[in-house]
């Protein structure tokens, strides 16, 4: 007897679950590729945003540098152009990928940039090969596709802009500030009769935008004492201001006679770059300065900038008998030790200006340095790397700058210091008095205060 099977109906189920078991591969191989997909797409998008990145700082680097050599005066050189919106841009490519950036100067004080770097996509397009879906990139692997036209992406940034000085605020040191006794910082403006007398400091005229940073970040960085400070203090992360009687704020705060830090007034964020001091020009290629008889008095020494401006000294002892004169505008460079006492002084005459470089210790006391312009930006001392002291007693104020990274600044002069002052670290004599010239922070480079992407 032979008996006959109903293969139709057994061929009907093989192939419905063939379909369906291609249907399930089906829909996890198109999900499996999604991912792969969208994953291609984030890498892309990541490796395009970050790349509009250093074109977008060429372009800050462009604005900063035309700022460098023409101020906010002169923007029209090198290439700029001025827009009916009133702004200077200028364009430039950068590399061989078609990037490029575009950037404006507004002509303000301080100046506002705003860059907007533009980078070619990856793989031309920024889009996975085929498209953007799992089909497309099957498709587009099948038949090679590549997509020849570029697309370019972009990203803004606005920058504001500051001027940074050797010592912005007054007191600026690696590692330690010390006031001892009633000690005060304070600050003026010898630019604006509303806050100096005849550009001189008036205490009744006193500002409260001075400022004590240190480095370091070590408890009781700026040790206070009884001292005052009308502005603010900073220290490194980590750091700390020891107050005891002291007081820091602004002058209603000291005017009410309170004690401590006011809000506000203190942060733990410095982290201020203090570069090398580097020779102002090769030693003995300058004139040596001579005694001389200068509008009736003998001195030791003259350096007249109106003959040449550099002048070199192995070392100088200047004394009542031997004073030091400074005509015209010029660059001393003392490789060894500078000392001031017996009554001897440094002048610097009337319209003069000069830039000291010493190497070895500075010990000025006896009548000190006069400055006769009045004038702190006439008057800056630096400290080369080998210069590990400077000392200041002298009877005269000290009217000037000084800049000694590696230098401990030592301040007891009787009739106060005027000016900015940066060192490795500070130490300010009981009852002695330093005032911020807030001028000063006309003379620096414009730095980056903030960066806002738009």
């Amino acid at each position: 007897m032979r008996i006959r099977a109903n293969q139709a109906g057994t061929q009907g189920s093989v192939l419905l679950v063939t379909l369906l078991t291609a249907w399930i591969i089906g829909i996890s191989l198109v999900s499996y590729l999604t991912l792969v997909v969208n994953q291609n797409r984030s890498t892309y998008r990541s490796l395009t945003w970050n790349t509009c990145v250093p074109v977008m700082e060429a372009g800050i680097e462009e604005a900063l540098t035309q700022l460098h050599f023409n101020g906010v005066t002169n923007l029209a050189a090198n290439g700029w152009t001025l827009g009916i919106e009133g702004l200077y841009r200028k364009s430039r490519d950068v590399g061989a990928d078609g990037s490029y950036f575009e950037v404006t100067i507004q002509p303000v004080d301080p100046p506002v940039i705003i860059s907007t770097g533009y980078a070619a996509a990856p793989a031309n397009t920024g889009k996975p090969i085929g498209g953007s879906s799992a089909f497309g990139m099957i498709l587009g692997s099948v038949s090679g596709y590549r997509s020849s036209s570029a697309v370019m992406i972009n990203r803004k940034v606005q920058v504001t802009t500051k001027k940074q000085t050797d010592a912005a605020g007054g007191l600026m040191a690696k590692g330690e500030i010390k006031f001892e006794g009633n000690a005060s910082l304070d600050s003026f403006d010898s630019s604006n009769p509303s806050y100096s007398t005849d550009g001189l400091y008036d205490p009744a005229k006193r500002r409260d935008k001075a400022m004590a940073l240190s480095n370091s970040r070590t408890p009781d960085a700026i040790q206070m004492a009884s001292s005052v400070i009308y502005g603010s203090a900073t220290t490194g992360p980590g750091g700390s201001v020891s107050i005891a009687g002291g007081t820091i704020g602004d002058a209603a705060w000291v005017a009410a006679a309170q004690t401590g830090v006011q809000t506000g007034h203190f942060e733990s964020d410095a982290n201020v770059q203090f570069d090398n001091v580097p020779e102002p020009f090769t030693f003995a290629s300058g004139l040596t300065p001579l005694a001389d008889l200068v509008g009736g008095t003998n001195y030791g020494f003259v350096v007249n900038g109106t003959l040449q401006q550099n002048f070199n000294l192995p070392a100088a002892t200047i004394d009542s008998d031997h004073p030091m004169i400074i005509i015209g505008n010029a660059t001393l460079y003392i490789s060894g030790n500078l000392d001031v006492s017996s009554g001897g002084y440094i002048y610097l005459d009337l319209g003069a200006s000069v830039k000291l470089y010493v190497g070895g210790s500075v010990d000025i006391g006896g009548n000190g340095i006069i400055n006769g312009t009045s004038r702190a930006k006439d008057l800056s001392i630096y400290g080369l790397n080998t210069c590990n002291s400077i000392n200041y007693s002298g009877s005269s104020p000290l009217i000037g700058t000084v800049y000694a990274p590696y230098a401990a600044f030592n301040f007891s002069g009787p009739a106060g210091a005027f000016g900015a002052f940066s060192a490795n670290s500070i130490s300010i004599n009981n009852s002695s008095h330093i005032a911020f010239d807030e001028s000063l922070n006309g003379t620096g480079e414009y730095i980056i205060a903030s960066w806002i992407e738009l």
